[in-house]
């Protein structure tokens, strides 16, 4: 997969617990063409808008099991 996405192989690695699935890799595979195939600025700007707010939700979300997790 041309996005510097890792192989079948290494996303199924039993020791990497955050592992894309194959369906998550494929499913970036598509959208990444959907974007590249894109003229329009201002669908290209929603979307990484969209990206960048999903982006800190995980983060936030990462951080909220971290702190469950510690007892904080």
């Amino acid at each position: 997969m041309p996005y510097g996405l890792p192989s079948a192989r290494q996303a199924k690695r039993p020791m990497d617990p955050i592992a894309l699935t194959i369906g998550q890799m494929f499913e970036i595979e598509k959208f990444s063409r959907e974007i590249d195939s894109s003229k329009d600025v201002d669908e290209l700007q929603s979307i990484a808008k969209q990206l960048l707010v999903a982006w800190k939700q995980q983060q936030a979300a990462s951080a909220w099991v971290i702190r469950q997790q510690h007892g904080l």
